[in-house]
């Protein structure tokens, strides 16, 4: 593990915000690259859904977290205000911020009457490939390191998503504005998320029955996946 990366005048920078930068960069360009330059309204919802995507992690896990206080109260009742704070805050969540920049992206393109459809479509490659950029950083912040495995989990993640975004990219070149890029990213990703969970330990972010909070929206997101695949189906015979 190396969470810092260096020392600027006495400030130490973070390995894993440096990779969440390039992550950021590295998706900005790969948007620029498969959207064209005649696409005008790409880059303001490209700054709504990292916005909204900033405040669905840091929210996921007070939310999940809450029905953990109200059951056991009695114990959390004895905890001072900053340690009741520490533990409903202080890590972002992916999934939640997958969920806060789809809802900005959805409410940004319904009030200016954008279609969502291709905007989304090429997103889900650069989110991809932002993501897997982010499991590095995991890995040097050591976090999200899950079980004792011979390799970390966090890379093998990393790899699986540089992987999807390739992937991504060929579907998108192939159907470009149909929605079919990013209906394979929730069905993938949510497959991939699934199955990784089972060697994460996820216990921060809670688990309820034999399945982990991310299992349980990662089903949600495979539901609606195929349901939208559907209709881009059928919209294309039609």
């Amino acid at each position: 593990m190396h969470p810092v990366l260096f020392e600027f005048f006495g400030r130490q920078i973070g390995t894993y915000g440096l990779f969440m930068i390039l992550g950021a960069v590295s998706a900005w360009i790969l948007v620029r690259l498969l959207a064209g330059k005649e696409n005008k309204d790409i880059s303001l919802v490209f700054l709504i859904c990292i916005c909204g995507g900033f405040i669905g992690a840091y929210l996921l896990r007070p939310i999940t977290r809450v029905p953990e206080i109200i059951i056991n109260w009695e114990r959390f009742s004895q905890i001072s205000l900053r340690g009741l704070l520490s533990f409903l805050f202080g890590e972002i969540v992916f999934y939640g911020g997958l969920i806060g920049g789809v809802i900005a992206m959805l409410l940004f393109c319904k009030h200016f009457k954008i279609p969502v459809l291709p905007i989304a479509d090429v997103f889900a490659p650069a989110l991809a490939l932002a993501h897997g950029f982010g499991r590095i950083g995991c890995f040097f912040g050591g976090c999200c390191f899950g079980t004792i495995l011979e390799m970390p989990i966090q890379l093998v993640e990393a790899a699986c998503l540089f992987v999807l975004a390739t992937i991504l990219v060929l579907i998108y070149m192939q159907t470009a504005g149909t929605g079919l890029a990013v209906c394979m990213y929730g069905i993938l990703y949510s497959i991939l998320r699934f199955s990784l969970e089972f060697f994460r330990s996820d216990t921060a972010r809670g688990i309820y029955g034999a399945l982990s909070t991310s299992q349980y929206i990662s089903i949600a997101l495979f539901a609606v996946s195929i349901t939208l695949l559907c209709i881009v189906i059928r919209r294309k015979k039609s």
